[in-house]
């Protein structure tokens, strides 16, 4: 079963919205901080509510979700360990949704560049984990 453009932004955004909500409760100084600016990144990224789908508002989304995915990576860098291989994965799925976008807002609609919904699920509860984040799970519904 196929998932609307529309309806995948949303699970996107719900979920994002969920990590982004819970707090960082780590010791570590650099870690903390990295994390801190994790959850700041995906705050702001999922402020604006769902990414538009269409033409050039599409093209725009794509480049706040890439710019995203490269913040969330250089502050995994600076975290290391657990929170670099986790943020590096996350990161990686935001990139595709950014793709995904940039392919939808030049009419490209059989590019096949879907992210993989359950990956990324999979990997910002892993980053939540690796930050400290209370309640990572994702809820629908």
């Amino acid at each position: 079963m196929r998932m609307s453009a529309a309806k995948f932004a949303g699970v996107l955004v719900v979920g994002g919205a969920l990590l982004s909500t819970t707090a960082c409760g780590l010791v570590g100084g650099e870690k903390k901080a990295a994390c801190d600016n994790i959850e700041s990144e995906l705050k702001s990224l999922t402020s604006g509510g769902a990414p538009a789908t269409s033409g050039s508002a599409a093209a725009s989304s794509a480049q706040k979700w890439s710019d995203a995915a490269a913040k969330i990576r250089a502050e995994g860098q600076k975290a290391g360990g657990d929170v670099e291989s986790a943020a590096t994965r996350f990161a990686g799925d935001l990139d595709s949704t950014a793709t995904m976008l940039r392919n939808l807002s030049s009419g490209n609609l059989s590019a096949g560049a879907r992210p993989n919904t359950s990956s990324m699920m999979q990997n910002a509860q892993d980053l939540g984990k690796a930050c400290g984040f209370a309640n990572t799970g994702f809820r629908f519904g």
